[in-house]
């Protein structure tokens, strides 16, 4: 599996951006190339630099910025002031960019870690290709975080040894199968994510995912009478990096895990799926949706970084008192 979710190794000559600086951290934009295995590689990246130069010359700097991201990675890197080695987290936003995680990042790194974001390109469905290309995309997104973990590692107030990850919603999704298969992220907190794959994309309330099967059932000459059966059945085929399959090799108690009971985008139903597959790690219940759970958002910083410090520090496992979380699952 990690020979799958592997790229070839490539000198990096980074570029770093000064975007912020604060009383307790800094924030830097950190840019390098994407290295693909040869498969992943759909339009040669020289095409694709000189179409970002015609789109920044026309002032498409959105849609420059969005197609960088096919051949680079991008990093925000929220780095503490705390002296001194410092642990790492890994942050993996939602389908549909970082506006959660943009207030997560600095708040870590206001308590004394790094926090890194890792940025990606917005999904599309491409009629020119085939229904592989949703599995593409999410073994692209694994290697990705792999680069980007490679890159933070090696700078110098870094600690190793205390990585940990925090993903939600699609973010969520990468980091269950980057957990499985990379031993040096230590713990992880999955949030609003779920499986089967297949299931899940099908099901899912979420207009702009529902767009994209759209897109593919005419791709596919399918009827809406038949469209969920065969498109279901297409991509349970074409999805080798399922949340499910992965789950396994992900150990229980280094995991916290955030089902939304009322989530019409992922389903509480797949979101329990991915839970059991877990191990049944200690979960936090909200009574929300998958939106409306940002409200529960000055919470969940507290339970994440009492999370963190149990498991960076467990000989100092004092934390913030007066948050419960609990192993068990309330009723359907």
């Amino acid at each position: 599996m990690r020979g799958y979710f592997d790229y070839p190794k490539k000198k990096v000559e980074a570029h770093r951006e000064l975007l912020k600086e604060q009383k307790k951290y800094t924030l830097e934009q950190i840019v390098f190339d994407l290295n693909l295995p040869e498969g992943l590689i759909q339009r040669p990246v020289d095409e694709m630099r000189t179409s970002v130069a015609e789109k920044r010359k026309n002032n498409d700097i959105k849609g420059a910025n969005d197609l960088e991201l096919e051949y680079s990675v991008k990093i925000d890197y929220y780095r503490s002031k705390k002296e001194g080695k410092k642990p790492l987290i890994l942050v993996a936003p939602i389908l549909g960019g970082n506006m959660i995680v943009d207030w997560l990042a600095p708040y870590f790194a206001s308590h004394g870690m790094d926090a890194a974001i890792i940025h990606r390109r917005k999904p599309r469905y491409d009629t020119e290709q085939d229904m592989n290309q949703v599995e593409r995309y999410i073994r692209k997104s694994v290697i990705r975080t792999r680069q980007a973990l490679d890159w933070l590692i090696e700078q110098s107030g870094t600690e190793a040894g205390r990585v940990g990850s925090f993903g939600i919603s699609y973010g969520g999704i990468v980091n269950t199968i980057t957990a499985a298969v990379e031993p040096r992220i230590k713990c992880h907190i999955i949030a609003m994510a779920g499986g089967p794959m297949a299931d899940l994309i099908i099901d899912s309330e979420e207009k702009a995912i529902k767009k994209y099967m759209r897109t593919a059932a005419e791709q596919a000459g399918y009827t809406p009478e038949n469209m969920n059966t065969n498109l279901r059945e297409d991509l349970r085929k074409a999805i080798q990096s399922d949340t499910l399959t992965m789950a396994p090799y992900v150990k229980t108690e280094n995991v916290l895990f955030v089902i939304a009971y009322f989530d019409r985008v992922v389903g509480r139903k797949y979101s329990k799926n991915l839970w059991r597959s877990l191990g049944n790690p200690e979960v936090i219940y909200t009574p929300l949706g998958h939106y409306g759970t940002i409200l529960t958002l000055p919470y969940l910083k507290i339970k994440a970084l009492k999370f963190y410090r149990k498991h960076f520090y467990p000989e100092k496992n004092k934390g913030i008192r007066g948050f419960i979380s609990f192993r068990g699952v309330p009723g359907d």
